[in-house]
This record gives structure tokens, C-alpha cells and sequence, in this order.
């Protein structure tokens, strides 16, 4: 983890408010893995408003030209400041933070990856990372509407199994996409399982899979708001069941951003 520089290659609109951008940083390229996220300063130097860096998941990595890549959402003024720039233009972040996701070399394994809104984020870098170490990967992801259309697309470059569904009928099936989980359980009792989304989907899926006897298969790759990114300000914890079944706060840039879904406590 550092503090780093890194010119913006890309900034480009992908959907209704929704942008990618892609920046060069060689120590990224060389030291990030899926699941883990960067925290970047959405302000001009000497601005301090927003005060707060904004965390966002690594989306796509491309070690051979060094460059890694985000999705966000225009939210508030943090993203707005993002999207205000160019190409040539430089960004201030820290990077990378949190607890990655690793496999062995060529492992053939079975994945399941379930995706929500913009927590389909982190979950392309992860997909093309299991691919390439020669793994079966699923994709299973839903969305309000059609604003994700272009991540359909980048998805078949890999050439894996996919559902996409909408809210509305818009992108794929209608429906939700802890419908399509709940339905077809069976067919996944042999999978690891990594999700992202909000934690209303992780809610139904903890009980879906608790009722399956399938939860200690399933992570979740949480996406909180977050001040410091190393674990000291407390402003991003998840309450948490130990072994001796006490609770204990964690903390998501830290402890996480990945969690054993058994092991999350939801109110």
C-alpha cells in the first residue's frame, strides 16, 4: 500500500451516469488482486472538499501495459470532480488497500460470482483472474435497468457462463438476481461463491444459502463508506460472529473488504 500518482489514460462514459476510468501505475499493475480498491482524492490540490478520499473498487488490471482501471456512478460532488477530468490528467490515491482475493496456479475449481448494481465492480478483475488460472466461472448479476449494458459485453470477451437480469426487463431476463440464485441453488452446491452489491442482497443471500447448508462456500466483497482505508478511524465496520459466537466489529478496508458471509451479522 502507497500513496501514489497515477495520469488518467481514459475517462469515458459506459452507461446513464455511469463512467470507467483507466490510469497508468506500474505499482498497481504489479501488486493488486481482485477484491481489493484504491482511495482516491476527488479534489484539486490545495481543495479540500470533499474532504475525505472516496474508496472504489478495482474493476479491470492490465499488468502488460500497467494500467488498472475503475467504475462510478455519478453520486455526489467527489464523483462529479472525477468525471471533470481528462486524459493526461493526474490523480492522487492510495492503493491498493484491503484483502485480496487469491487462488492456486491453475486450479480448476468452480466459482459463482453475483453481482448487484455497481457491485458488479470488482467482480469483472476477479472473473478474468479465475479464468485465466484455467477455473469454471459463472456470472450471475442483476440490475435496475439497462444503464449496465456495456458490462455485458466486456463479460463475453472472456468467454465464461453468465445470467444477466433487470428490475425492469430492460437487460436480460426481468427479475432479480436473488430470484435466479434461490431457483437454481442446486446447480451451484459444488461452487465457491464471491458476491458484491448492497447489503440487502447479502441479507437474502446469507438465508438462502444458510438454508442450503451452502454458507460457509460463500464471500462477500463489501463496499462501505470508508474515511482513512487502513482501519484506524473505525468509520467503516461490520458486525461480525466469532467463533465462540461473540460479537466483533471488523473493519471493511482493513479486516475485509472480504468476509466470510456466514460470519455477517445483518439487523
Amino acid at each position: 500500500m502507497k500513496t501514489l500518482k497515477g495520469e488518467i489514460i481514459s475517462n469515458e462514459k459506459v452507461g446513464r451516469d455511469l463512467y470507467k476510468m483507466t490510469v497508468f501505475s506500474p505499482y498497481m499493475a504489479k501488486n493488486c488482486l481482485p477484491g481489493q480498491f484504491v482511495n482516491i482524492r476527488c479534489s484539486k490540490s490545495g481543495v479540500y472538499d470533499p474532504l475525505l478520499r472516496r474508496p472504489f473498487s478495482i474493476y479491470d488490471l492490465e499488468e502488460d501495459f500497467k494500467v488498472f482501471s475503475i467504475l462510478y456512478l455519478l453520486k455526489g460532488k467527489g464523483t462529479h470532480y472525477l468525471k471533470s477530468l481528462e486524459p493526461g490528467d493526474v490523480i492522487d490515491f492510495i492503493g491498493p488497500l484491503g484483502n485480496g482475493i487469491r487462488t492456486d496456479e491453475n486450479s480448476n475449481k468452480k466459482y459463482l460470482l453475483i453481482g448487484g448494481g455497481i457491485g458488479v465492480a470488482p467482480l469483472y478483475y476477479l472473473a478474468k483472474y479465475l479464468n485465466l488460472k484455467k477455473n469454471n466461472v459463472f456470472l450471475a448479476t442483476g440490475f435496475k435497468d439497462n444503464r449496465f449494458l456495456f458490462f455485458e459485453k466486456t463479460v463475453q470477451t472472456l468467454k465464461i457462463s453468465y445470467h444477466f437480469c433487470s428490475e425492469d426487463g430492460t437487460h436480460g431476463a426481468r427479475g432479480i438476481i436473488t430470484d435466479f440464485i434461490s431457483e437454481n441453488i442446486n446447480d451451484y452446491r459444488d461452487y465457491t461463491i464471491y458476491c458484491c452489491g448492497p447489503s440487502a442482497m447479502f441479507k437474502t443471500l446469507k438465508e438462502i444459502f444458510a438454508g442450503n447448508n451452502i454458507e460457509d462456500k460463500a464471500y462477500a466483497l463489501f463496499e462501505e463508506i470508508m474515511a482513512c482505508g487502513i482501519g484506524v478511524c473505525k468509520g467503516c465496520v461490520v458486525k461480525t460472529l466469532d467463533k465462540n459466537n461473540n460479537y466483533v466489529y471488523k473493519t471493511v478496508c482493513k479486516d475485509g473488504p472480504l468476509f466470510n458471509l456466514g460470519e455477517v451479522v445483518f439487523e
